[in-house]
């Protein structure tokens, strides 16, 4: 059934006359009366009498009438609808973030949808890289930012690199390990070392640096996918954090915890990624989560260019 004729329809009803309805959707009376008349005739029922100076509908009429309004409603509210998710104004958003980037970008990343995209549903998945990657190609998140390796040669992606970020050690501030210049790891192993899941190339890295002893499978005594606990665990304790060193920028800031100044090594990086997808059409509310995070990753990266200056905290 051609919606453009029930259009025609509720135009003949709505103004009275073939005349008047003939001006408001800009046909000729002609090609109205034909209009309303091949309805008819599809359907195989008279829709009006047309007998009285004025256009009444039939029972039948009447019927198709008030379906085509609901599907003029309904036409109004899609078009209404697709406006909104194009603008960013309304819509769904489920996003995976790993460790690392739950630290950095889960609470900005909503405060800013809470003040910039109030109607967009947020949903957010936390946990490592394979099981948020397991989780896309399911089609329940759609889009993630993780560890990069796990996304090299996926063809079934699309992946944008983020600037890589500078790994090493951290800890409160007046640890006992500050006051040793360049601490190695016969000083390290004396102390608890917690991290989340590291990528080889930081652990071939810290192995490179520190020697065998200095592999995480060898060196982590608490390893945890929360790096929020684990920033915690290293104020309260003398636990070391091994990670992202802009994980603890703000309590660095506040000079709560230092740099632990393990022998530099400028490749002992964490590379990660956002990911969606390959030939999806994105919302605009999935350009939002780029825009945001590549504007934070550029702070992120900019924070680990160098290694911090240490304050010991024994004196």
């Amino acid at each position: 059934m051609d919606f453009q004729k029930l259009k025609h329809l509720l135009a003949v009803i709505e103004h009275g006359t073939y005349s008047r309805a003939a001006d408001a959707v800009n046909l000729s009376q002609p090609a109205l009366s034909r209009s309303i008349q091949a309805l008819e005739a599809e359907l195989g029922l008279p829709l009006l009498d047309r007998g009285t100076r004025r256009v009444r509908l039939t029972p039948y009429g009447a019927c198709v009438a008030e379906r085509a309004r609901r599907m003029r409603f309904e036409e109004a509210e899609l078009q209404r609808e697709l406006k909104t998710l194009h603008s960013g104004e309304s819509g769904a958003l489920s996003i995976g973030l790993s460790p690392t980037p739950a630290s950095l970008l889960l609470s900005p990343f909503l405060a800013h949808m809470a003040e910039r995209h109030p109607q967009v549903r947020v949903g957010v998945e936390l946990g490592a890289t394979a099981a948020l990657l397991e989780m896309l190609r399911a089609e329940r998140i759609d889009a993630m930012v993780c560890d990069a390796r796990m996304l090299y040669d996926a063809a079934d992606l699309e992946t944008r690199p983020l600037p890589p970020l500078r790994a090493g050690l951290v800890c409160r501030k007046g640890h006992p390990i500050l006051a040793h210049k360049r601490p190695g790891i016969e000083q390290i192993r004396q102390y608890p070392v917690a991290s989340s899941t590291l990528s080889p190339e930081v652990s071939l890295r810290l192995t490179e640096t520190l020697g065998p002893g200095g592999a995480p499978e060898q060196m982590v005594t608490h390893r945890c996918e929360n790096l929020d606990a684990l920033v915690e665990l290293a104020l309260r304790s003398d636990t070391l954090l091994l990670g992202v060193i802009c994980v603890t920028r703000r309590q660095q800031e506040a000079g709560l915890m230092v740099e632990v100044p393990i022998p530099p090594d400028p490749q002992r990086q964490g590379h990660y990624a956002l990911a969606r997808l390959a030939g999806r059409t994105p919302l605009t509310a999935q350009d939002a989560l780029y825009e945001f995070t590549r504007g934070c990753w550029d702070g992120f990266a900019s924070l680990g260019l160098r290694a911090q200056p240490v304050r010991n905290g024994l004196d």
